[in-house]
């Protein structure tokens, strides 16, 4: 009798997770990617702005820093559902910069800074 309740409360856990999961995959936005360091600097701020803009706006990396060969998940909202195209900016610790022009984040869900 004790198998068969624990093996019910998994599965009600199991479900709960599953529904969560589903809610947060339902929410994602189409433009949301990951951000990968592929260089050997560490990344300390980071920038995704509208292609049409000559502004960067806020560090989406906040306190976070990107080592070298790893990476983050970014993650949209604010913006018109019909918005793709982006710039991107990245800077090193040291100032080194890096930019990518007119990335497609409605197709492109992986960025690679190398």
């Amino acid at each position: 009798m004790r198998g068969t309740a624990r093996a019910r409360v998994f599965s009600i856990l199991a479900a709960a997770v599953l529904l969560a999961l589903g809610a947060m995959t339902a929410s994602a936005d189409q433009r949301d990617f990951t951000l990968i360091n592929g260089s050997a600097i560490t990344i300390t701020n980071a920038y995704v702005e509208k292609s049409d803009l000559n502004t960067w706006g806020e560090d989406v990396l906040g306190l976070d820093v990107l080592p070298p060969g790893e990476s983050i998940d970014i993650t949209f909202s604010g913006y018109d559902a019909d918005e793709c195209l982006f710039d991107i900016k990245v800077i090193g610790r040291n100032g080194e910069e890096g930019y990518l022009y007119k990335v497609d984040l409605c197709v492109i869900s992986r960025v690679t800074f190398s």
